[in-house]
């Protein structure tokens, strides 16, 4: 790693950081003396928005050479927000920093008209060479998400995909929850292991101290609107659950996975792909947790403008909703999802995936004898309360609530 060397801080001004009350801890007294940067390493979580910073590990080749470190000599900002230094400890020749979380791939704030504007983060610092910003060379820890080990599984159809396996130790025959990534996670618009980092969609079972196995593959590419009326697309997306179907099934034949208790959830894009998932293998997942599921049974949002709709109306007239119905009943057939407990998740007023794909195949299903299924509508307020102007990441509150996941984890087949 590039060293990055620079000067300690005089003692006058340590003499008046004490003067005037300012909290700093005093290392040594030394001279004036070239300190070097070893390394650096970002401590981060998964949280509701992506991967969070907590806390930074400056490691220097000799502590002895540092004067004096307190929060303010520190700057942190991504855009116009900033975020504080709120203790320092010094453990041998690392100075680690405890921080407000602040997102590492930073912020994009969208203006009235939805044009975005991208903003990294920032360290700014008044020592010499701790000055820190998205590029540099630095490591990168984070909780839970570094546990999952990544591998890639060719399926006997020849199709190959990345996955990321999260297996807990010394345990056999764990239930295995599969989570299907929404499209801001494909590969062609993001970062290999999006589907890990950008929300808590694969960590939050583990966090929350159920004893499972968490697998997500992540794909190369995100699919339209109106899937099921493009062949190549929905017969794509039909390959790929082969591949997925067949790695578990390996994990089930080696004894690692309890194959009655395979579960599948996945958000927006994900959340459409956990219908057609379930459809395509109906009796194989003993519940499933589609959450803002985008429209793959039939065509919603496209026919009707209700894709990304921030403005206006999000309802249908009543004749459209009974051709939407007609339409799904006429695809759903007995033992295709029926049977399969399923609990759907979304915003009553979600701009960008119709709730009517929830709300329309709940009903179906439950006119057409389906028992064990749920439903949550998030009203506006709800919404805002977990933090959302935007109402579409339901995936947000959903991974909250105890008692769904709970129930989740209750069914069995």
């Amino acid at each position: 790693m590039k060293k990055i060397k620079f000067t300690r801080r005089c003692l006058l001004l340590s003499m008046v950081l004490m003067l005037s009350g300012t909290a700093f801890i005093t290392v040594a007294s030394a001279s004036d003396k070239a300190v070097t940067v070893e390394n650096v390493t970002l401590h981060t979580y998964v949280g509701d928005d992506g991967q969070e910073v907590q806390s930074i590990t400056y490691q220097l080749r000799d502590i002895s050479a540092l004067g004096s470190i307190a929060p303010d000599d520190f700057n942190i900002t991504i855009g116009s927000e900033r975020y504080q230094v709120n203790d320092i400890k010094i453990m041998g020749n690392n100075v680690k920093l405890y921080v407000d979380p602040f997102r590492y791939l930073g912020k994009t704030v969208y203006d009235e008209k939805m044009q975005p504007t991208h903003y990294d983060f920032s360290i700014n610092s008044t020592i010499d060479g701790l000055d820190l910003k998205k590029g540099d060379s630095f490591q990168i820890k984070t909780r839970t998400a570094d546990d999952f080990v990544k591998g890639t599984f060719k399926g006997s159809n020849g199709v190959e995909l990345p996955y990321w396996l999260y297996m807990p130790a010394g345990s056999a025959k764990v239930p295995l929850m599969l989570w299907e990534h929404g499209g801001g996670e494909v590969l062609s618009s993001s970062f290999e292991g999006a589907n890990i980092l950008n929300n808590r969609g694969a960590v939050s079972w583990i966090e929350d101290g159920y004893q499972t196995a968490v697998l997500s593959f992540q794909f190369p590419e995100n699919y339209s609107f109106g899937i099921s009326e493009e062949p190549d697309q929905l017969k794509k997306m039909q390959d790929y659950n082969d591949v997925i179907h067949e790695f578990i099934q390996d994990l089930i034949n080696k004894g690692k996975i309890d194959s009655k208790r395979v579960y599948i959830s996945g958000a927006s894009s994900g959340g459409g792909a956990v219908l057609r998932f379930v459809m395509q293998y109906p009796d194989f997942f003993a519940a499933a947790l589609p959450i803002c599921a985008k429209d793959t049974l039939i065509p919603i949002s496209r026919p009707y403008g209700l894709a990304y709709k921030f403005d206006g109306s999000l309802a249908l007239t009543e004749q459209d909703y009974q051709k939407c119905y007609q339409d799904i009943s006429d695809l759903i057939s007995h033992p295709d999802i029926t049977n399969v407990p399923m609990w759907f998740v979304q915003a009553e007023n979600d701009p960008v995936c119709t709730s009517y794909t929830s709300k329309i195949l709940y009903q179906v299903l439950k006119d057409k004898g389906a028992e064990n299924n749920r439903i949550t509508m998030y009203s506006d307020e709800e919404m805002k309360q977990a933090g959302q102007m935007i109402y579409h990441s339901s995936w947000v509150p959903a991974l909250k609530s105890r008692e769904i996941m709970d129930w989740v984890y209750k069914q069995k087949k």
